[in-house]
């Protein structure tokens, strides 16, 4: 004879049947209450995979992440630089994909076998050009810092408009400032006008391939042996 379940007993709970409660709920009403009350078990149901909000948000951010991530497809760039390039775009990307729970993204966290895989191929196309394994997963980490911090900026900017810090520099510059910070003024003054652009972003792309390529020129020199010292 089947057992019958107890009155009140809460249903059986997953990672996936957590996340899809929350999916269904707008960012700032995600709450342990509101999934609980969604799946209809007891909110300490939720500890055995979170055991906070904020725990609960970093698990739909990163979901969220993932899901826009693992779309991505590095195989037709036989480059590493290309091949960074188009990681560090597609994390972007997917950091702008969470929307007001972009704070929360953890990069670190991902356990999706697809994005691991994507990481996994970039990690390889530098190491294969000739970087260190170590200093390959550094840049890595580098690159998603530029990526969430570039999509965090682009998510908080109003349609249409500049920098945030732009128009603060310019209020802070009186008519005798302008004149003597002419530069940082011009500067202002373009990115407090212009809507953001990708082309920051893929500056500092630049800036890191560049580097990297410097690094990976050293290492290319012919290196005295311990034996000729």
């Amino acid at each position: 004879m089947t057992e019958s379940r107890g009155r009140g007993r809460p249903n059986k709970i997953d990672r996936e049947r957590i996340l899809a409660a929350a999916r269904g709920l707008a960012p700032e009403a995600v709450t342990m209450q509101a999934v609980a009350n969604a799946l209809g078990v007891d909110r300490k149901a939720l500890n055995y995979y979170v055991s906070d909000r904020h725990g609960l948000l970093e698990l739909v951010a990163l979901d969220a992440f993932e899901s826009a991530f693992r779309r991505v497809d590095l195989r037709s760039d036989p480059d590493w630089r290309g091949v960074l390039r188009s990681c560090a775009r597609a994390m972007r990307e997917a950091f702008l994909s969470v929307g007001a729970l972009i704070s929360y993204a953890r990069f670190e966290g991902m356990t999706d076998m697809a994005a691991l895989g994507i990481i996994e191929q970039t990690l390889r196309a530098l190491v294969d050009a000739g970087l260190a394994v170590d200093d390959a997963g550094r840049t890595i980490t580098l690159v998603a810092r530029l990526a969430q911090a570039a999509a965090h900026e682009t998510h908080n900017a109003a349609p249409g408009s500049g920098t945030q810090q732009a128009g603060d520099i310019l209020r802070a510059l009186n008519d005798t400032a302008h004149e003597q910070f002419s530069l940082l003024s011009r500067v202002a003054n373009t990115r407090s006008t212009q809507p953001l652009p990708d082309g920051q972003f893929d500056f500092e792309l630049t800036l890191v391939i560049t580097a990297l390529e410097t690094e990976l020129g050293r290492g290319d020199r012919s290196q005295p042996s311990h034996a000729d010292n």
